[in-house]
C-alpha cells in the first residue's frame, strides 16, 4: 500500500507534474547515478541561497567549464 506522502504532486497553475530534488534523486538511484561531491556542493550552495532555476543552471555550467 502506498503511503499518503507518496502522492504525485501537480502544479496548481499548469497541471503538470512537479519533480522535486528528492524524487529526482530516487529516480537517479534506480538508474545507478549519483551526484559527484563537487556537484552536490554546487547544488546545496544554490539551494541555501534560494537561487532560481536559471541561476542554478548557470552555476552548473560554470562548474562544468572549470573542469576542462
Amino acid at each position: 500500500m502506498k503511503s499518503p506522502s507518496s502522492r504525485t504532486i501537480r502544479s496548481a497553475k499548469t497541471g503538470q507534474f512537479v519533480l522535486t530534488s528528492g524524487r529526482g534523486e530516487r529516480i537517479s538511484a534506480v538508474e545507478g547515478m549519483k551526484l559527484s561531491p563537487r556537484m552536490a556542493k554546487v547544488l546545496s550552495h544554490s539551494a541555501r541561497h534560494g537561487l532560481s532555476g536559471d541561476e542554478r543552471r548557470s552555476l552548473i555550467k560554470e562548474e562544468i567549464r572549470k573542469k576542462k
